[in-house]
């Protein structure tokens, strides 16, 4: 019986020092959870509605996946093409969902839905405004009240518009060429919402970035044309292109392969260093200098590797370069420094494109 007794006051003395660490140590929860790190875009398979974000944390130098499902309860939707960060909020654009889920970047809860869009690509902002590029239209891009999420106004672009990038008071969209073939940036005044010119570049352009200097770095990936056996009759180079002054104007134009056909590009930390690379077939991620007169002849990281999307963390300037692997199964991320020496591999969702920095 004593035995026992003791028993049940060593038990009951365990609970209360438990309960007295427990009040000592009260449970906190995580408040902005998603507020220093970087969001990874996970486009998903086409056909299915597995497109997902993965978030890495600077301070876990981990992933966190599919967190807008956990946010939310339910799917994202169907090809996650890009995601924009402005003013607290994040931007996913669904390619083949034809919306813009719109989320608190601290939650990831969803806050709002852009509508009544044909095969979005991208999207930047500028005063309360969304300006989202769309194949559909024959070239177009969408004006957004971000405050309602109401279209209104359509802008005409060139043929099969990609990034599109907000700079000096204003909107600058890639005319990729969809699925033949264009050669120009448009330039929009977002205040009055027209066009103001059209830059002629290199065949398709696909992404830019701007410099230390306020110059900006155009990636033209080139044109391919098949016959109706799939055989090249016409293959003209990929090139990058340099626009400089008020207005913008073509200052130089930088042949990067004859036969071979990057799709991305992103700066350095400094704005000093262009890189570019990513897309099918190309392989390994070059570094050119701003100031150099020639694209380099070998690659910054791997040039046996072919990656899906890259692009430069702006605070590190870490180089996260993205595996698509399959498109079915779980992608890789790749860390490098920007010497280009690997850090550390991570899993992904399906079909990594990209990172989104905060």
């Amino acid at each position: 019986m004593k035995i026992r007794l003791l028993g049940i006051l060593i038990t009951v003395a365990a609970l209360v020092g438990a309960c007295s660490k427990d009040e000592d140590t009260p449970y906190v929860p995580v408040v902005n959870p998603y507020a220093s790190g970087a969001f990874i875009a996970n486009e998903g398979t086409f056909g299915q509605d597995n497109a997902s974000v993965s978030f890495y944390s600077y301070a876990g130098d981990s992933l966190e996946q599919d967190i807008f499902s956990r946010a939310n309860g339910r799917p994202l939707g169907e090809l996650l093409q890009s995601i924009h960060l402005s003013a607290g909020k994040a931007y996913l654009v669904l390619n083949m969902s034809d919306t813009v889920v719109v989320v608190n970047a601290n939650d990831f809860k969803q806050t709002g839905l852009i509508t009544g869009l044909s095969s979005p690509r991208y999207i930047t902002t500028y005063n309360g405004k969304g300006y989202i590029t769309q194949w559909g239209g024959g070239g177009t891009v969408q004006v957004a009240d971000l405050a309602t999420g109401a279209i209104t106004h359509t802008i005409k672009t060139g043929m099969g518009p990609e990034m599109a990038l907000t700079l000096n008071n204003q909107v600058l969209v890639c005319n990729g060429g969809a699925y033949d073939v264009d050669s120009t940036v448009t330039v929009i005044d977002p205040v009055e919402n027209k066009v103001v010119s059209t830059i002629e570049v290199g065949h398709n352009p696909k992404e830019m970035v701007a410099d230390m200097q306020g110059n900006v770095w155009v990636l033209c990936y080139g044109y391919i044309k098949y016959d109706g056996s799939f055989n090249i009759i016409l293959e003209t180079p990929s090139k990058l292109v340099k626009l400089s002054g008020n207005p913008l104007q073509v200052t130089g134009s930088y042949i990067i392969a004859e036969k071979q056909h990057p799709q991305h590009i992103d700066i350095s930390k400094d704005k000093s260093t262009v890189f570019y690379g990513g897309g099918f077939g190309f392989n390994g991620i070059y570094a050119m200098d701003i100031h150099a007169t020639a694209t380099p002849a070998t690659p910054l990281i791997d040039g046996a590797k072919s990656f899906y999307g890259f692009n430069v963390n702006p605070q590190t300037g870490d180089i996260f370069a993205f595996d698509a692997v399959d498109f079915t199964s779980a992608g890789k991320m790749f860390r490098y420094t920007s010497d280009g020496v690997l850090v550390k591999e991570y899993a992904t969702g399906v079909a990594p494109n990209g990172a989104w920095f905060r």
